[in-house]
């Protein structure tokens, strides 16, 4: 389940990675970066992002 606060912080996420587009990195990789920078801001906000065995 995303809660309300999980989502806010991967939009804002995904929002500043795709600020950075043909700065940071090439165009075409934009997934790769905004998945990467949504992993991170949960990590950051103190989520634990784990993958689940019994799915």
């Amino acid at each position: 389940m995303v809660t309300n606060e999980m989502y806010v912080i991967v939009r804002k996420a995904i929002e500043a990675a795709t600020q950075q587009s043909g700065k940071l990195y090439e165009a075409g990789q934009e997934s790769h970066y905004q998945a990467l920078a949504a992993v991170m801001a949960l990590r950051k906000a103190g989520y634990e992002v784990t993958r689940r065995l019994d799915n």
